[in-house]
């Protein structure tokens, strides 16, 4: 069933206003994921805790399948061909970033720091607004409120984006190949950036003296909850990291474009939802700043891209709709 053929709110009901695709929620398709979901999620914590937190690539996107899968078992076939034709460029641009991973560990000598240090440099008037918050915020050890909550807020990046599709999957609705498809596009934007611009991060040009030290705050919680090996996975591999972490994939940034995009997307629906997303923007954006992972201006770009993607998939889909309307109006 391709976007296209989304059934009409009308004839079928809605969910969050949302157009729905009555088979899924059928009384048989029920029955067979309340068994697949506990199933995944006992397999999940049980994996977690005798093996580890997933930290290899490959076994971060067999987690991700089999949660695609787990929800989808009641309907196998349309489940398979949504892996295959759906998700496949979510994968491989995952992939496609270990790739990068590796391209990229020698790359920290010739990783640039213009513009993105002068903007900040002069938007903190001589400072980067990093080490300001950080001064303010930051200036005795230990661990506070809001630095868990700048934790939380780093850490959901790696969860929401793809949570909302696998959402949208389920609930049947007309956003989710536009959303999934978009999201795909500004990976790959992403990627191509980093590969033909490695950028430094605010806690790198501390290390080379380029600006006043930046402490890695998502770190620095990490190891104070006792979770050594999660901290690894973010850490580069030359210091007993993983290859989940690309220490110069910084312009864009990512992490800030991701929320700016599920906040396009998802838009107008409701005004709370608008509301909330608007704020996981800004949480985001300041979080980024604060824990030294990214300037102001990666984030800025990291908006602008997103932007950029989700209005780009936004007229792909208008225009085919516009086609399919026409079509039907001749046929008729």
């Amino acid at each position: 069933m391709t976007h296209h053929e989304s059934p009409d709110a009308d004839e079928h009901g809605t969910v969050g206003g949302e157009p729905i695709d009555p088979s899924v929620h059928t009384g048989s398709h029920r029955r067979i994921v309340y068994l697949t979901i506990p199933l995944f999620v006992i397999g999940l914590v049980v994996y977690c805790t005798t093996i580890g937190v997933p930290t290899k690539r490959s076994n971060v996107l067999l987690w991700m399948a089999l949660a695609i899968v787990a929800f989808g078992a009641g309907r196998p076939r349309r489940t398979l061909r949504s892996l295959l034709l759906d998700w496949s460029p979510i994968f491989v641009a995952l992939g496609a970033y270990d790739l990068l991973r590796g391209l990229s560990d020698d790359g920290r000598a010739s990783a640039h720091t213009f513009p993105q240090l002068d903007v900040d440099k002069w938007l903190g008037f001589g400072t980067i607004p990093t080490v300001r918050l950080q001064h303010w915020l930051h200036d005795l050890p230990g661990v506070r409120w809001y630095d868990y909550l700048a934790w939380t807020t780093y850490m959901s990046h790696f969860l929401l984006p793809l949570a909302i599709a696998v959402t949208l999957q389920v609930i049947g609705s007309h956003r989710f190949r536009p959303y999934l498809y978009g999201l795909a596009l500004l990976s790959w934007m992403a990627l191509l950036t980093y590969w033909l611009y490695p950028a430094k991060p605010p806690w790198m040009t501390g290390q080379e003296g380029l600006n006043d030290h930046v402490s890695r705050i998502v770190h620095g919680v990490w190891k104070h909850v006792g979770v050594e090996r999660a901290a690894r996975v973010y850490s580069p591999t030359h210091v007993n990291g993983s290859n989940y972490s690309n220490e110069v994939a910084a312009l864009p940034s990512l992490h800030g474009g991701f929320p700016m995009y599920i906040f396009m997307m998802l838009r107008g629906q409701r005004r709370w939802l608008t509301i909330v997303l608007g704020i996981y923007v800004v949480m985001m954006g300041c979080t980024l700043v604060y824990a030294g992972e990214h300037f102001v201006f990666d984030v800025l770009m990291g908006w602008a891209y997103a932007i950029a993607a989700a209005l780009f998939m936004q007229w792909i889909f208008r225009r085919a709709d516009a086609r399919r309307m026409r079509r039907a109006t001749v046929e008729a």
